[in-house]
């Protein structure tokens, strides 16, 4: 994504009067009604999931879909690039928040996925691909995209078992009004460097999305209906946006 593209927030401030942006953590359980994964404004034990994929030594350029409360196996990469469009299988590629009523100004959005090799690590490369809808069902049929289109989170380097990375990104999206709506956090995996063995794998990590620890997104300022602000992300937004502009 463009630099500019980073830049768009520019002010700190609000457009919505007494907004704040909302922190959404990744979590356990499977959503009532789907098959997302949780997203959630409390902060979860630090932790890692069953969500992940195994990528061996599949060779770079290779993507796969999230599975979630699955670890994905190396066939299920291909050359396609992912997440190629809606959510499917009742949104189990995605993580699930919502339903809400409110407005969120017009602003960009970070998410993270934090992972960590289970199995074995030390060499496997790759990176997180994000993708935001909105819809009125909580399995994500009829999504609408809200952010035109797929957006890449930050290289993680020779993933070991012993230390978790982060991947992180950011898109800017228009002013976004939900009424008794779902958002959906799409996500893939795209393999950038193979790794040395079959059993080469990546697993997601639960917290406070710190700098290693924690995946999940964090909104633009959020307006509930009837006027009562989402809970503050806090330090949260700014440790992203130095992410973001650091890979660029």
């Amino acid at each position: 994504m463009p630099l500019g593209s980073y830049l768009l927030f520019g002010n700190d401030q609000p457009s919505n009067p007494g907004a704040s942006v909302l922190t959404l953590y990744c979590a356990d359980p499977i959503v009532s009604g789907g098959n997302a994964g949780t997203l959630q404004t409390t902060v979860p034990p630090a932790s890692t999931s069953t969500t992940g994929w195994t990528v061996g030594t599949v060779a770079s350029g290779n993507y796969s879909r999230q599975s979630y409360n699955n670890e994905v196996s190396t066939a299920g990469f291909g050359t396609t690039v992912q997440p190629s469009g809606n959510p499917v299988n009742s949104a189990q590629d995605c993580w699930r928040y919502g339903p809400s009523t409110g407005t969120f100004s017009g602003d960009t959005w970070y998410s993270s996925l934090s992972v960590i090799g289970v199995t074995s690590g030390g060499d496997q490369d790759g990176r997180a691909r994000f993708r935001l809808y909105r819809s009125n069902h909580a399995d994500g049929s009829v999504p609408t995209d809200i952010a035109a289109g797929t957006f890449l989170g930050t290289t993680v380097t020779n993933l070991s078992t012993t230390v978790a990375q982060s991947s992180s990104g950011s898109i800017f999206v228009p002013t976004l009004t939900l009424a008794n709506e779902y958002l959906f956090l799409q996500a893939a995996w795209e393999i950038s460097g193979a790794g040395g063995a079959v059993d080469r794998d990546v697993l997601v990590r639960y917290g406070s999305m710190g700098q290693t620890d924690g995946s999940g997104l964090v909104t633009a300022p959020f307006l509930a209906q009837g006027g009562a602000a989402a809970p503050a992300g806090g330090l949260l937004e700014f440790y992203y946006r130095a992410v973001v502009l650091d890979e660029c």
